[in-house]
């Protein structure tokens, strides 16, 4: 379903193979706007340093372990940048340790999502980003 609102998401996974099987699930759900795939967190922020406020994506998605920068350093700056501190981040990962999750929690992350085995439950985690971004963009156009 289209909603008329221009809206994309960010991903950041270093793993082919999850990046793929997002891509395949957003197709299965009719998600038509842009999904943006980096490789790591550095890729990512020089994408973020470089775009004007009409790409600013709805919705950021982590891959928990990343190489190079840390998944947390990487919510810090995020959340520390006044132009992108409201985009909902989510951390989509295996397994996230309770320690771990309370600090994503602490930095802002908005929710903690575990990767599927199958892919019917890639499907519902894609359905739920799809969800979030298009909220987040309907909430930024009411404050316009």
């Amino acid at each position: 379903m289209k909603t008329g609102l221009p809206f994309n998401i960010l991903v950041v996974d270093d793993d082919e193979e999850d990046r793929e099987i997002i891509d395949e699930a957003f197709k299965r759900i009719g998600y038509e706007s842009e999904v943006k795939k980096f490789l790591d967190g550095g890729a990512l922020l020089k994408y973020l340093d470089q775009i004007n406020a009409s790409l600013y994506p709805s919705l950021i998605v982590l891959d928990n372990s990343l190489p190079g920068l840390e998944v947390e350093r990487l919510v810090s700056h995020i959340k520390n940048d006044e132009r992108f501190k409201d985009i909902p981040v989510i951390v989509h990962s295996g397994t996230v340790s309770s320690s771990k999750e309370q600090k994503l929690r602490q930095l802002g992350v908005y929710a903690i999502l575990e990767k599927g085995t199958t892919m019917n439950d890639v499907v519902k985690v894609a359905q739920q980003l799809k969800d979030t971004a298009e909220a987040n963009r309907k909430e930024n156009f009411k404050q316009s």
